[in-house]
């Protein structure tokens, strides 16, 4: 009868022992066997495998955060154009009208300047007031009403409006770039994974340990290299 550790008895079958260690260097053997190059290939190229299929997703994503800031883009460009539109027909308006309102006054055409001034807009009207104000005898102010500051506070909505455009117009585009950089990267990361695959996959093929575990540490840096890439991008969140 055999014993266990403590000088206990052993209440185990010597049939029972026998089986158990027959498994135990069986397993041994086959633990021995185990092509450990080949399994350190299918981890690698599993995790390529992941990391194309979200670098794709993300440059995919990023792709379509581009296309929003471009319309984006377009849109505030249109809008700043149209207030520039609208600010130099206002201008040419407000000219047109000074004109007028100068040829009746030469005239001395009374009736005809209060018809004028009658129609005369918001942008003009505080400016000519002012500039009437400084007449002198009831004459004819020097210069224009368009050369005061009044003139130019009755663009500000307008001026601010165009800013506004203008501006949002501006960090659109610097969005658009800045996401079609990151899609860029995403697609080349994609790339490095094709080639760890590659020599992952190759490193399988090829006889000689020697150039295998070559291979297969090709392929491990190029996919550490790559993880560390994707992680130091931003991400765009999953969206179904």
């Amino acid at each position: 009868m055999s014993t266990e550790t403590g000088g206990e008895p052993s209440t185990r079958p010597p049939e029972a022992e026998s089986e158990f260690s027959h498994i135990l260097d069986e397993f041994s053997k086959r633990f021995d066997r185990v092509d450990w190059v080949e399994v350190a290939a299918t981890v690698v190229l599993s995790l390529a495998v992941l990391v194309t299929a979200w670098s794709a997703y993300q440059a995919a994503r990023w792709g379509g955060v581009q296309s929003a800031n471009a319309s984006q883009y377009a849109g505030h460009l249109i809008e700043s154009s149209e207030v520039s539109t609208l600010i130099e027909t206002q201008l040419e308006i407000d000219s047109q009208a000074m004109s007028t309102w100068l040829i009746m006054s030469a005239d001395a055409n009374e009736q005809g300047m209060r018809l004028v001034e009658e129609r005369f807009g918001d942008t003009l009207r505080p400016a000519f007031d002012a500039w009437m104000a400084g007449s002198i005898d009831g004459g004819i102010p020097p210069g224009l009403p368009q050369d005061l500051p009044e003139y130019e506070a009755g663009f500000e909505e307008l001026l601010e409006a165009k800013a506004f455009h203008f501006a949002n117009a501006t960090d659109a585009t610097a969005m658009a770039a800045e996401a079609n950089r990151t899609a860029d990267r995403f697609v080349l990361i994609t790339v490095v994974m094709a080639s760890v695959m590659f020599f992952a996959g190759i490193g399988t093929k090829l006889k000689g340990r020697t150039i295998r575990i070559t291979m297969l540490v090709i392929a491990g840096l190029l996919c550490i290299g790559a993880i560390a890439a994707i992680l130091s991008l931003p991400q765009q969140p999953v969206q179904f």
